[in-house]
């Protein structure tokens, strides 16, 4: 008997052993050695080299740095990503090196194929049946152990070592779908940067004929790469499910869980992330094999809420997909450039919201977390299946409680006094999606796309249609969950629109901080008067609203002059082209442009103005926090603006 049998050696069955291993679990893990996979490189993401780093043992010089991800699609332009923090490395060094780790961690490996698993063990190749409390399989995309998925979310991924050097950065390539195939499918190409002149060249296909690569590499330009190494070909899954990845009594991980991106063919860092989430459910529940499935079914759902369903959206509808992510490629716009990385980036769930997090003391942490879970829940409920990218986009991060406005609702509503209730989750997300709304009308105008496919333009189409339905799906929350609120949350949507329309204009004098102070404003004022406070109460929370949605715009500037990535995902081009910035206003120049500020004398002004106007808004803000008369409140309101406000210094 031992406490957990693993079906599976690949990164995601090693990854779920180690860590079982490092919290003292007996493990025991089968596979046979698969010299059909080939010599080529492999990219770990950003949040796959932050797991690895987790097990004992891990050495990250394995991994060679990337300089960034350049993306295209067709022939238009390439977009290059920075600060993704991935790397590559060769498959068998990494395959060896969790090997190295496993024997080293006293884990018991048995060279045997499984031919079957059942609650309570499984059946190895010559019969020999193993007992364990718990079972995982990590065995690939097809096979005995997996349910068997639709013919359209299986595929097939090749890869080959060319010689060539194609510099440091990798490369991702969206062919053009064919015009006569209305069904097409994404065929991602991955190019990655290899040791001696080398490079590694990759394609992935769900549902159709399998890519071809000299094909492929001749149709990027690429035809004069030579092969360097045996061509590897593997099926690949991309038919997640939470429920799914539940079988036979066992905990399905990696690609055995459909956990390929059909979109981008990128499955390795979702192989990871599952792996330790196993583990974490197994080891939260020994012996206790139902309890560690409901806790991984319910672990997935919450890492890749929203994320699965966008990507099978962009895939089965490739042609709208490829349209809208090609006329929008280089845009700046926060809308595009959020919507980018949420169907792009190989990075699980991180990398979309801001990364800063207020800091709060554990009392007030427990209370807001499971609010904010439920507002998570009840967007993505509202918009995932119509709409599935902006269900990827409606959640934050991992820990989900970084600089939203539902905690500056929740915080509004706990002003009297009270914890507030769950049951206002629905307020809480309306007000996020319509945030989220909004920021499809801020940044610059959409500049119409000459000679646009089938005469639409896509951009524009794309960010009407999102913005409309996300202002009808909050608006529709608030009718239902609180009518009384019903009339105020119209108003609001009102005046956003016409605070952005008369930025716009030139001869009107609305103030960027206006647009932002209205931004925050009402989900503190709506928030206050719901949860009961009195009137001295609402004022001061109304002005916190204000005061920190100032803040905020000050800080996007702040992180925009120095060449950071801001929380909106937008540039300082964008921000003086679409009027969204406040540095005009603070330096007394209405037509202000990048071209302005870019001697080192003009932009230390425009930092030391914009850190000082921050620093302002910040104090007011704490100002009115240190008036509200609850202290669970006034706790997450000064931790939220100081959060805002820390690029200010």
């Amino acid at each position: 008997m031992t406490g957990v049998f693993v079906a599976g050696c690949g990164p995601a069955g090693a990854v779920t052993a180690l860590a079982l291993a490092a919290r003292g679990v007996p493990v025991t893990v089968a596979d046979l050695p698969r010299p059909d996979e080939g010599d080529h490189d492999i990219v770990l993401t950003g949040p796959a080299l932050q797991a690895l780093d987790t097990l004992p043992g891990w050495d990250r010089s394995l991994v060679r740095p990337l300089d960034g991800l350049e993306v295209r699609f067709g022939s238009g332009e390439g977009e290059t990503y920075t600060g993704l923090g991935g790397g590559v490395c060769d498959r068998a060094d990494l395959i060896a090196a969790l090997r190295r780790l496993l024997d080293a961690a006293g884990v018991r490996l048995v060279s045997s194929e499984v031919t079957a698993v059942h609650p309570g063990g499984a059946v190895l190749a010559g019969g020999d049946a193993i007992a364990a409390d718990h079972v995982v399989v990590a065995s690939g995309g097809s096979g005995p152990l997996t349910p068997e998925p639709a013919s359209h979310a299986t595929g097939v991924v090749r890869a080959r070592r060319y010689l060539g050097d194609i510099g440091p950065r990798m490369r991702l390539w969206f062919p053009t779908p064919e015009s006569n195939s209305p069904r097409a499918q994404p065929t991602p190409v991955w190019i990655l940067p290899g040791t001696d002149g080398t490079c590694t060249v990759a394609a992935a296909r769900l549902g159709g004929t399998p890519p071809d690569l000299p094909e492929l590499l001749t149709a990027m330009g690429l035809g004069a790469l030579r092969p360097a190494g045996p061509e590897a070909t593997g099926l690949v899954s991309g038919a997640f499910t939470p429920d799914r990845a539940l079988h036979h009594g066992a905990l399905l991980v990696g690609d055995a869980a459909g956990l390929v991106n059909p979109f981008t063919g990128e499955g390795l860092s979702y192989a990871i992330q599952s792996g330790l989430l196993a583990a974490e459910a197994i080891g939260a529940h020994p012996g206790e094999p139902e309890a560690a499935r409901e806790d991984y079914r319910g672990a997935l759902a919450r890492a890749f809420v929203g994320y699965f369903e966008s990507a099978r959206h962009a895939s089965r509808r490739y042609h709208l997909a490829w349209r809208i992510l090609a006329a929008t490629s280089g845009s700046p716009h926060p809308f595009y450039a959020k919507g980018r990385r949420a169907i792009l980036l190989p990075g699980g769930l991180a990398g979309l919201g801001s990364e800063d997090e207020p800091s709060l003391p554990g009392g007030e942490e427990l209370v807001l977390l499971p609010f904010l879970a439920a507002c998570d829940e009840v967007s993505v409920a509202t918009v995932r299946n119509e709409w599935p990218f902006l269900a990827r986009l409606a959640i934050t991060g991992a820990t989900r409680r970084g600089l939203r406005p539902a905690t500056l609702f929740f915080a509004a509503m706990a002003a009297a006094g009270t914890v507030p209730k769950v049951e206002y989750a629905p307020v809480g997300a309306a007000i996020e999606l319509a945030t989220l709304g909004a920021l499809a009308f801020l940044g610059p105008p959409a500049r119409p796309s000459p000679g646009a496919p089938r005469g639409v333009d896509w951009a524009s189409a794309t960010t009407v249609l999102a913005g409309d339905f996300l202002l009808a799906q909050a608006s529709r929350l608030v009718a239902e969950s609180a009518p009384e609120a019903s009339w105020a949350f119209s108003e609001w949507l009102g005046e956003l629109t016409r605070l952005r329309a008369e930025r716009l204009d030139p001869d009107r004098p609305a103030e960027a901080a206006e647009v932002f102070a209205a931004l925050l404003e009402f989900p503190a004022r709506i928030g206050a008067t719901l949860g009961g406070a009195d009137p001295a109460t609402v004022h001061a929370v109304r002005n916190f609203g204000g005061q920190c949605g100032r803040a905020l715009l000050h800080a996007e500037d702040i992180l925009a002059l120095r060449g950071e990535r801001t929380r909106l995902d937008i540039t300082l081009p964008a921000l003086l082209e679409g009027r969204v910035s406040a540095l005009p206003g603070l330096l007394g120049e209405p037509e202000l442009t990048v071209a302005d500020l870019e001697t080192e004398r003009r932009r230390s002004a425009a930092l030391t103005a914009a850190a000082q106007a921050c620093r302002h808004a910040r104090d007011l803000a704490q100002k009115a926090a240190s008036e509200v008369p609850s202290a669970v409140a006034a706790t997450i309101l000064r931790e939220f603006v100081a959060t805002v406000a820390a690029p200010s210094g």
